[in-house]
């Protein structure tokens, strides 16, 4: 569709006067102007996409927002499973080191408990909870994550 092949056709639009007043001011040929904008929006000028494609590319923009967000969701999922492992983990820890602590005696039903929740053997939980009782090593006792990095950084000490 070229322009100068197309036949023109007058128009009566309304405006805010107090626009029409300012557009009169900066823009010498308003037909003009408002044919060139309704060119562009559709397409016809030179060198620009056609609205369509331009609603296409949208879509696919929204679609993959939504992926994103999913893929989001997952990752929090994911970090939130992460946490409820770690938080089960601390917590057969404390409980078993909370019960050590005074006896020096590790209860047969806590040790069984916390050995399948950290995945340990039961003699080198004994080692980590003596290990825990006599250093003088500050630690944290209610991270398992943070008793197990520093007895294996410091054990053979």
């Amino acid at each position: 569709m070229e322009a100068e092949s197309m036949s023109k056709k007058s128009l009566k639009i309304s405006i805010e006067e107090e626009v029409l007043e300012k557009a009169k001011k900066h823009i010498p040929n308003l037909s003009g102007f408002v044919e060139e904008c309704l060119k562009h929006y559709f397409g016809y000028a030179d060198g620009i996409f056609p609205i369509g494609n331009v609603n296409e590319i949208t879509e696919k923009i929204g679609k993959l927002q939504v992926e994103l967000f999913l893929i989001n969701q997952n990752y929090d999922a994911e970090e939130s499973r992460k946490n409820a492992e770690n938080e089960e983990r601390d917590k057969a820890w404390r409980f078993l080191w909370n019960d050590f602590k005074p006896t020096l005696i590790p209860d047969e039903t806590l040790l069984e408990k916390a050995i399948e929740i950290l995945g340990i053997n039961s003699e080198e939980l004994e080692d980590i909870l003596d290990w825990v009782y006599i250093t003088d090593i500050n630690v944290n006792t209610n991270s398992w994550q943070e008793v197990l990095k520093a007895y294996n950084e410091n054990k053979d000490e």
